[in-house]
């Protein structure tokens, strides 16, 4: 007898088909309900974000002190204080540089003979010949007391209760026949952040997401020419409110000046005159400008290598990137139309994260 194939209403199809059902189900609920987009937590502390390496908020790479005058940072005649309550920073000497303190040659690194200073000298307790770091409040003046510059390149919490701007100094009592210069790269952990995601992407180099509007592209920047982000004659504004910016400066580009002569980004590490197109800035090198467009400029000129970090956009105001050549003479630099591969072009990659 011919056995007939089992029906739908039998106890085996019944079960086979309860249990198609639930998968149906299940995958038609997976399809439907999507779950809520990942919220990226806030960024860390600073003390944190510095002892992880994350991106600092401040990145100066250069921070030159002279060996006939000192130096500061932030830079100028007067600068403001940059260093808040809570901060977390680093400062990385480069033992390799030299100060020469004589006619007759004798140099020495950052932490100078390594003999202590006696009351004889400016900074008594203090290597003799080294570079030396004093915390200083504008307006209100000292605070805690004067301290090696090389001891602070761990991380370190500022826990005064008043912001402060750095002050290096020279422990030599007489500097006017000193030469050379000592460089110092300061990084600063901003205790005091956006609770965004864009600043703890930033923080974090995630890398960013072009499909939301961000940007990652490198600049240009040839010797005759100031370039722009965006790029074009008369580039719309491209930083907003709450988005935070990053600019590498990538120091192995350079220009060419005065025909033959190469400078890189931060150009010769000498202060501009009065007469210069942007005195109290470096010779030869990069400048950067915000500018809102068609409203005008936005906050002061700046090096364009002073960037490294990660910055919120603050200002109301949405600007563009306006670059350009510390030179008075700017005639006889390279420009894209001898150089159109950008050879002789320094290069800022910029980074612009959107919450």
């Amino acid at each position: 007898m011919t056995q007939k194939p089992a029906l739908l209403g039998s106890s085996i199809p019944r079960a086979w088909l309860i249990a198609l059902i639930l998968i149906l189900i299940a995958a038609l609920t997976t399809l439907c309900i999507q779950a809520p987009p990942a919220v990226a937590a806030p960024p860390a502390p600073a003390m944190t974000r510095c002892t992880e390496h994350q991106v600092p908020n401040r990145d100066t790479p250069e921070v030159v002190v002279y060996g006939n005058g000192g130096g500061s940072e932030p830079a100028g005649d007067n600068p403001a204080n940059i260093l808040d309550p809570g901060d977390a920073f680093v400062i990385i000497p480069v033992f390799s540089d030299r100060v020469s303190v004589s006619g007759v040659g004798e140099n020495y690194g950052p932490n100078g003979t390594g003999s202590v200073a006696d009351n004889g000298w400016p900074y008594p307790g203090m290597f003799q010949h080294s570079a030396v770091l004093r915390f200083n409040n504008n307006p209100g003046g000292w605070v805690r007391n004067p301290a090696q510059a090389t001891a602070f390149q761990q991380c370190t919490r500022w826990n005064e209760s008043q912001p402060v701007r750095l002050l290096f100094g020279v422990n030599d009592p007489k500097r006017d026949d000193n030469g050379g210069m000592w460089r110092f790269r300061v990084q600063i952990y901003k205790a005091a952040l956006p609770a965004t995601n864009a600043m703890d992407r930033c923080s974090r180099a995630v890398p960013v997401n072009k499909g939301i509007g961000e940007s990652d592209e490198v600049v240009n920047v040839w010797g005759k020419e100031s370039g722009s982000f965006p790029a074009g004659p008369n580039p719309g504004n491209i930083l907003s409110q709450g988005n935070v910016i990053r600019i590498i400066p990538d120091f192995q580009s350079q220009i060419q000046y005065d025909f033959t002569g190469y400078a890189p980004p931060n150009g010769n590490l000498l202060v501009a005159p009065g007469g210069w197109p942007y005195p109290g800035l470096f010779q030869i090198s990069g400048i950067l400008r915000f500018n809102n467009n068609p409203g005008g400029w936005v906050g002061p000129i700046a090096q364009a290598t002073a960037f490294g970090g990660c910055m919120a956009w603050t200002d109301s105001r949405p600007v563009r990137l306006l670059f350009g050549v510390n030179d008075p003479n700017i005639g006889d630099n390279s420009n894209s139309w001898n150089d159109p591969t950008g050879r002789f072009a320094w290069k800022f990659r910029v980074l612009i994260y959107k919450s």
